[in-house]
């Protein structure tokens, strides 16, 4: 078991918790009290951090979101990269995918830069775009494969594509530092992909506003006696928009206790 892994799990049994809160600087997630400024999202996330770090066991920075305040974004970035507490698991979600040298600076940048536990990963120019991330063999790769969004019909769920990128990387994981995104929107496939992948990690997204089912989901992650890690993956249902309340960390907090409290009861076989 890889450094990146064994930390995962660690952080999920010593928060008694499988859920993954997204990191995003949006207008649109933000509550009453905080502005849509760079200063404005430092502030709430510091509070975000606070309400959350005891109930969850994962943060997943939605980088695009950072870069598309420009110069300020970067600074942000890091900033809030340095509130997360040490002890909790950090994915960088890139999606990053390009030729062999370009990727090998993506890699350095998320892995050795931002100090990313895991990052995202799109496989579709090949086994040289996903090399130089799996030569980090400390961290947690985290490939594309099931994606939850309407798309994924275009390319990755056609002709079994998704099945056979998985099976690619299987055999390019020697090292054993891969996992793979799969959408809380197609358990049934995420069923498929358990037993293609039984020790694999994996990352669900899909659950809070795409509307995945939560027990099918868990359902599916012990197809085939799987017995990788599993990681449920939430951004909007943590954030109280546009609620007018004293204590918006409160609320965070108390959504977050919720899911774990939905994730326990699906659980149970």
């Amino acid at each position: 078991m890889n450094k990146a892994i064994a930390k995962l799990l660690a952080a999920q049994r010593s928060k008694g918790s499988l859920l993954s809160a997204g990191i995003e600087p949006c207008a649109n997630y933000l509550v009453p009290g905080f502005s849509p400024t760079p200063e404005g999202y430092r502030d709430f996330f510091r509070e975000f951090i606070a309400a959350t770090r005891d109930h969850v066991c994962a943060y997943k920075f939605n980088l695009a979101f950072f870069e598309a305040l420009g110069r300020a974004g970067g600074d942000l970035l890091y900033d809030v990269r340095g509130m997360v507490p040490d002890d909790a698991f950090v994915i960088a979600d890139a999606k990053r995918g390009d030729i062999g040298s370009t990727a090998k600076q993506y890699a350095h940048a998320l892995y050795g830069e931002f100090e990313a536990d895991a990052a995202t990963v799109s496989p579709l120019l090949g086994r040289d775009s996903v090399e130089p991330f799996l030569a980090w063999n400390d961290k947690l790769t985290f490939v594309l494969t099931l994606t939850s969004n309407p798309g994924a019909d275009d390319f990755l769920l056609r002709d079994d594509l998704g099945f056979r990128i998985a099976q690619s990387v299987l055999e390019w994981d020697t090292q054993h530092c891969a996992g793979f995104v799969a959408g809380a929107t197609r358990p049934e496939l995420l069923a498929r992909l358990r037993e293609i992948a039984p020790h694999a990690p994996v990352l669900i997204p899909g659950l809070g506003a795409q509307a995945g089912d939560l027990a099918a989901t868990m359902q599916a992650t012990r197809a085939g006696n799987a017995d990788g890690a599993v990681l449920l993956h939430v951004t909007r249902g943590l954030f109280p928009s546009g609620v007018n309340t004293a204590d918006p960390c409160a609320m965070i907090q108390d959504a977050a206790q919720k899911w774990n409290c939905r994730i326990a009861e699906a659980s149970t076989p």
